[in-house]
């Protein structure tokens, strides 16, 4: 996945992995089997560069999540 140099990102996912918080996706996270992760948020934002407003500086401008099947009752 190229999150970070995308301007949009549509992500699909299955109801059945999310989680109620970062505490319990930190748990589900195997470090061992991949050599790196992100977590996105939203999009960045800086004014340090000539003080002029940059958004999107290190993330995407727009995510869309896509949910499929339903969503656990401990997460909603």
């Amino acid at each position: 996945m190229r999150a970070v140099l995308a301007e949009r990102v549509i992500i699909v996912v299955d109801a059945r992995t999310i989680v109620a918080d970062l505490h319990d996706a930190y748990a589900r996270i195997d470090v061992r089997a991949n050599a790196f992760g992100t977590f996105i948020a939203g999009p960045s934002k800086t004014a340090d560069i000539e003080q002029a407003l940059v958004i999107g500086a290190h993330g995407p401008k727009e995510l869309t999540v896509i949910i499929v099947g339903d969503v656990p009752p401990s997460a909603a």
